[in-house]
């Protein structure tokens, strides 16, 4: 399905394995500058963001039973996590986690692309909820053609729908 994602971006994609956890949990902290900005000890940030880390996962595996992960990578480096649910009735895109050096490049771009031509042969629709302060990937989904479904006081629900 996505094995090879863009042959200009040279992206590879492969299912995550045991030996990712700590390359998805560093991922995941990258996306959360922000607790180091609370004045906190070191040793406290780290904790309070490996248990976010945590509860997401588990939330993950709740909400979405059949969720796979994802490395996306160029040659040897990993470059990204991508989190997908594949179902016969649509694709929905749990979690995209590009790393903070590869950012702005066209990866997120490129996943998804790769992912709307996935949607488009089956047939099927693409959702994903995004974090209301969360412009930058926002501004992604929104020229990717997303559309807001719905509205709670953190997140947009958005989906992208295939044209025959």
């Amino acid at each position: 399905m996505l094995s090879q994602l863009n042959p200009l971006l040279n992206i590879n994609v492969r299912p995550a394995s045991d030996d990712d956890v700590f390359i998805m949990a560093q991922l995941f902290y990258s996306t959360r500058s922000d607790f180091y900005q609370l004045g906190l000890p070191q040793v406290t940030v780290d904790m309070l963001l490996q248990q976010q880390y945590q509860l997401q996962q588990m939330s993950y595996k709740n909400q979405f039973p059949n969720v796979m992960d994802y490395i996306l990578c160029r040659q040897a480096q990993i470059i990204g996590k991508l989190t997908l649910e594949v179902k016969p009735e649509y694709l929905w895109l749990v979690d995209l986690v590009i790393a903070p050096d590869t950012r702005s490049k066209g990866v997120g771009t490129a996943v998804l692309e790769a992912l709307k031509q996935d949607a488009k042969g089956r047939q099927v629709p693409i959702y994903l909820s995004v974090a209301i302060d969360n412009p930058r990937a926002k501004a992604l989904y929104y020229q990717q053609g997303f559309t807001i479904q719905g509205v709670t006081d953190t997140h947009e629900s958005m989906q992208w729908q295939y044209r025959t």
